[in-house]
């Protein structure tokens, strides 16, 4: 006979239930809220939401999270529907539940919060593409640009470039210019929206940008002899929990495929050897069809080991956030040295994480995909993708 407990990764919610108003809608009034909310159910395992019937949350608000029960026979047909939907768990062997109990564990054996695994798994993106059309990822066509002004029409412009508070003392600084080689890049960082797929990086620029963005460069013991490296940013808890997988399309010595960064002994593991064509149409599938920067001559998946974070910050409320700081320090890094190397560079978090795991083999739990980055050639020209900003005024 089976048992059954209910998972801790799971959360409800009430949302309002509308009137249907046939001839309300053809004057194009919104509907009426009214009757009895729905119950939601948002199931961490699964990534998915799930409107409840009344009989299943009486069924949930009777089973424990901390112990197994046996079904009595009452509850069967009900449980193995809430099993399945990733809201019980059950100690069947059957492929499909096994493996929902197995997320289960290994969520609390990786010591994730509550609150940041609801985020980061009710989050997760899987098949989405953002082109419009066709040649919509290339440049930015009539349509889209008509787009743009009916979106401005609608809600109005955003709210201003500055934030201003107004107070009676001012204080006056100095303008702080420099005009060393460090400030010659920080203003030449910039997003590139426009690569060149035919201009190849080199591999001595690849080595350089994968050591000082991602390589040690330095080893420490704690107080409790556990090892911390130094990487050029910032890791919360001097941890690191964040690997670099590039996806090579078009790097001079360097055959296209799908690696993972070494960063202790400075070195690429082929993971899957793929044709240029291939790496650059995988890179555009796990960007969510942003092909413009798929067409870098490399991107790289950051990946994050969650535990190698959460060993230190166990079930913290602020783990999950100091991981996408890494991961955001890191990117800027990587800005600053494509800027130093005269190449192209960008970051994006719209990506399909759950694809991205697939294709790495990763279990999405013990490491999983959190953002994008990636260089390559600029592009020669102009491109409406990018904008071409004048330089500020002195203060």
């Amino acid at each position: 006979m089976a048992s059954f407990r209910r998972t801790h990764y799971a959360f409800f919610a009430l949302e309002d239930g509308y009137l249907v108003d046939v001839a309300g809608l053809l004057r194009g009034e919104l509907p009426r809220s009214g009757g009895e909310p729905r119950v939601l159910a948002f199931a961490v395992l699964t990534g998915e939401r799930h409107e409840l019937r009344r009989e299943e949350l009486d069924v949930l608000l009777l089973l424990p999270a901390e112990r197994w029960v046996e079904d009595d026979g009452r509850h069967g047909r009900l449980l193995v529907e809430l099993a399945d939907k990733g809201l019980v768990i059950s100690d069947g062997d059957e492929a499909g539940r096994a493996a929902l109990r197995a997320r289960d564990e290994a969520l609390s054996a990786n010591e994730w919060n509550l609150y940041a695994a609801l985020y980061h798994y009710m989050t997760q993106w899987s098949a989405v593409d953002i082109r419009d059309g066709e040649d919509a990822e290339l440049q930015l066509g009539p349509e889209s640009r008509a787009a743009a002004r009916a979106f401005v029409a609608r809600h109005g412009q955003p709210p201003g470039a500055f934030g201003e508070r107004r107070s009676a003392r001012t204080v006056r600084l100095p303008a702080g210019t420099r005009d060393g080689a460090l400030y010659r890049t920080l203003g030449a960082r910039r997003t590139t929206r426009a690569f060149d797929p035919d201009l190849p990086v080199t591999a001595e620029e690849l080595g350089t940008l994968l050591r000082y963005v991602f390589g040690c460069h330095g080893y420490a013991k704690s107080v409790a002899d556990v090892v911390c490296i130094k990487r050029t940013s910032p890791s919360g808890g001097g941890l690191h929990p964040i690997e670099a997988y590039p996806i090579v399309s078009n790097v001079r010595g360097v055959d296209p495929g799908v690696y993972h960064y070494d960063a202790r002994g400075h070195a690429l593991t082929l993971l899957r050897e793929l044709g240029a064509a291939r790496s650059r149409r995988l890179a555009t599938e796990l960007m969510c069809g942003q092909s413009y920067f798929g067409a870098a001559g490399v991107s790289i998946v950051l990946t994050a080991r969650f535990y190698r974070n959460h060993w230190k910050y166990r079930r913290h409320q602020k783990a999950y956030q100091a991981i996408l700081m890494d991961a955001a320090h890191l990117s800027q890094t990587l800005h600053l040295v494509s800027a130093d190397l005269g190449l192209g560079a960008f970051v994006t978090v719209a990506i399909n994480g759950r694809d991205v795991d697939e294709h790495l083999g990763l279990d999405g739990v013990s490491e999983g995909a959190v953002a994008m980055v990636g260089c390559g050639r600029r592009a020669p020209g102009e491109s409406a993708l990018e904008l071409s900003f004048s330089p500020a005024p002195p203060p």
